[in-house]
């Protein structure tokens, strides 16, 4: 009897710390990324059958519904221009211009890949967001205290964050080179 129960309560236990491994394995970002450009990463097989098990259960985890390349990219940024991690106690300078998509958003999530509650209610920066004048050059301040004119994306004073480049609709050069094409600029302006 005794054995048993010893044999019932491994089996519980390995199953529990399996599930536990393959939770947090799921929760480190969007899975492979092998394209880099820049801060940005991705990869063309998000949303599409040969996406790996390991990536296809960070996308169920993180709720993002990836849709194959030809009709989004998805690129995420957990580093700056400079390579070093996105921290909500410093000030970063967004740089770009018109992308090749048509229609894109940068949106602001915590490390599990929620979004941030802020005051502003303002979670995202997208190309409906800028005016014609700034089709050739835009910038954006992420940051945790909104700045005195422009855009601003607010982040949040002692947490890390990750942002996510969505590309809907991208156009065929971008498909065809995506680790040449100009993307968003981040730099680190400041720390508190």
């Amino acid at each position: 009897m005794a054995g048993k129960l010893l044999m019932a309560l491994a089996i519980t236990g390995g199953l529990a710390a399996g599930a536990a491994g393959a939770w947090m394995m799921a929760g480190k970002g969007m899975g492979r990324a092998d394209i880099v450009n820049g801060p940005w990463t991705t990869s063309l097989t998000f949303g599409t059958e040969a996406t790996d098990a390991a990536t296809r259960a960070s996308v169920a985890r993180r709720g993002l519904l990836a849709l194959p390349s030809t009709e989004t990219i998805y690129w995420q940024a957990s580093v700056d221009s400079d390579g070093k991690p996105l921290d909500g106690n410093c000030t970063y300078a967004m740089t770009g211009a018109a992308l090749d998509a048509r229609w894109w958003s940068i949106t602001l999530y915590d490390k599990a890949g929620y979004l941030f509650a802020n005051p502003a209610r303002i979670w995202s920066f997208s190309g409906a967001s800028i005016t014609p004048a700034e089709q050739t050059g835009w910038q954006v301040s992420v940051s945790p205290d909104k700045p005195t004119a422009g855009h601003w994306l607010p982040s949040v004073k002692g947490k890390p964050f990750d942002l996510t480049l969505r590309m809907y609709n991208p156009g065929q050069s971008l498909r065809a080179a995506p680790a040449k094409s100009v993307l968003p600029v981040l730099k680190r302006e400041r720390c508190a």
